[in-house]
């Protein structure tokens, strides 16, 4: 069974996740301009724009997954990893943002932050070691 911080992780982390496709679909015109610079006429304007949308989704995925579901202390650690290239890049692309994308944006960074925290508890630093976990 799994213990409570891994539960609240994955509602939290999950959550940040959905904000992120609605973020997405908010800030679709700034995507679009995007995938519209250059001549177009090899398409890999759109391709990887989407590329760039999609593979980080499909990680993060993978990540909740194998932490989540199959107790990988090697994906906490991957997820830590891409959460701090994620803040880094977010402080670097800033000016990018409006006012509700970077409300959203923030808030996305505070639930991931607060569900990498949950994978520190007792609780789930025993389910990581593979230890029976008192609920």
């Amino acid at each position: 069974m799994r213990p409570n911080s891994i539960i609240r992780f994955e509602q939290l982390f999950l959550g940040a996740l959905a904000l992120n496709v609605l973020n997405i679909i908010l800030n679709w015109d700034t995507w679009s301009m995007v995938m519209d610079q250059g001549d177009g006429s090899d398409g890999m304007n759109a391709f990887a724009t989407y590329t760039i949308i999609i593979f980080p989704f499909l990680i993060n995925l993978w990540l909740w997954f194998k932490i989540a579901r199959k107790a990988s202390n090697i994906g906490k650690w991957l997820l830590i990893v891409m959460f701090l290239i994620g803040v880094i890049w977010s402080l670097a692309t800033i000016d990018n943002y409006r006012t509700l994308g970077l409300t959203i944006l923030f808030t996305i960074l505070a639930l991931k932050a607060a569900a990498i925290y949950m994978l520190f508890r007792r609780d789930a630093k025993q389910w990581f070691a593979g230890k029976a976990v008192a609920t």
